[in-house]
């Protein structure tokens, strides 16, 4: 191998290590930063209105800082409110109407046992009697260990309720400080942002720093772009809802469409966790048109959102539907729920960094300078 050879792998060899040290060094600080990196994302988003308010309605900074988070906290609190009256409603008219329903099912459940289970339980019992004893006693202990087995699984079901409710009420200090943590760094970021851009436009001349400034300009851009893919991916939900609602001659409709909107923000469940324990009641009481309809609108909502998000994602914030579908897809897997925000925000850093030639420069690096052509 020659010289020059050796030395690009020796770069290579360089360049792997660096990645990985670098990712290795990320993790481990965003560990310890987290907060902050939320509050500066959360800048990114509010800074627009901000400045809004600093030239439009000529507010001091800070004043306009205040008042912008203000209005965000107000929003996402007030759907919150809103998500959380719906619930206690729906679940106040299902408490009305659980008498009755409890009555009807348990007249079912008593025909159905008449019916099917009890000639079943005979015919097993007549079976029983014809066997000998071994057989019997052996049929009994099997009863017995399944019994206790079935005892030991509720036991465990029962503590791990009861340490996850204590987890949960352990915790409730520490995210009330770090709600806390973020707002204030959400704040300060934003009040000197104009100073932290001049402090990077001082920079610029330096060698690297327009390159930074790229990569930050297309995260803010994927950023913006991937909140209005989630608005209006939600608002699709919110529409087909709606007319599904109207259809199944559902009370309240808009508030019902409402609260599948924002339960759509869930992944993994969506919808679903709303629809679903709906149609299985539905089920049990024997309203099989509120079921059968309900189950069809989850299908319809599952199929449109999953057709529509990879290419709704990539168009706003700048990735092919097939790039935003794997980009999805490998965020799930690598970061779970989070996933589904991380990996086409990773994605798009990729790209904002391939687009200020990063990776072009890392590659000369690698190559190394050219060689000098030999004088004849």
């Amino acid at each position: 191998m020659s010289s020059a050879k050796l030395w690009q792998l020796v770069r290579l060899i360089l360049v792997i290590l660096g990645t990985f040290a670098v990712i290795w060094v990320l993790g481990i600080l965003f560990q310890y930063t987290y907060p902050f990196v939320l509050a500066f994302l959360l800048s990114l988003l509010t800074v627009p209105l901000v400045n809004w308010f600093e030239r439009k309605v000529n507010l001091p900074r800070a004043l306009g800082t205040l008042a912008s988070l203000f209005i965000v906290i107000g929003i996402v609190t007030g759907m919150i409110m809103i998500v959380i009256s719906q619930l206690i409603r729906y679940a106040t008219i299902a408490a009305e109407k659980l008498p009755g329903q409890i009555e009807t099912f348990t007249t079912f459940a008593q025909r159905v046992f008449n019916e099917r289970i009890a000639p079943l339980v005979n015919d097993a019992y007549d079976s029983l009697e014809q066997l000998n004893p071994s057989q019997t006693t052996s049929i009994e202990g099997g009863i017995t260990e399944l019994g206790v087995q079935l005892g030991a699984a509720i036991g465990v079901l029962s503590r791990g309720i009861a340490s996850m409710l204590q987890g949960l009420l352990s915790a409730l200090p520490l995210v009330l400080l770090l709600f806390i943590v973020i707002v204030l760094a959400w704040f300060f970021i934003t009040k000197d942002w104009p100073s932290y851009m001049r402090q990077i436009e001082r920079l610029n001349e330096r060698k690297g720093f327009k390159e930074f400034e790229a990569v930050m300009f297309n995260l803010r851009s994927a950023l913006f772009g991937y909140a209005r893919a989630q608005v209006t991916l939600i608002s699709i939900t919110f529409v087909i809802v709606l007319i599904g609602m109207f259809i199944l001659r559902v009370d309240n409709p808009l508030s019902f469409a409402l609260l599948a909107a924002f339960f759509d923000l869930l992944p993994y469940l969506g919808v679903g966790t709303l629809l679903i324990p709906w149609a299985a009641y539905a089920a049990i009481t024997g309203d099989w048109f509120v079921a059968i309809g309900v189950l069809v609108l989850y299908l319809i909502v599952i199929v449109q959102r999953n057709l529509a998000e990879p290419k709704i994602v990539g168009s706003h914030i700048g990735l092919n539907p097939l790039a935003a579908l794997v980009s999805i897809f490998v965020g799930l897997k690598l970061f779970g729920v989070l996933g589904f925000i991380l990996g086409p925000v990773f994605a798009v850093l990729l790209k904002a960094l391939y687009n200020a030639q990063v990776f072009h420069y890392i590659w000369r690096f690698i190559i190394g300078p050219a060689p000098i052509p030999k004088e004849r």
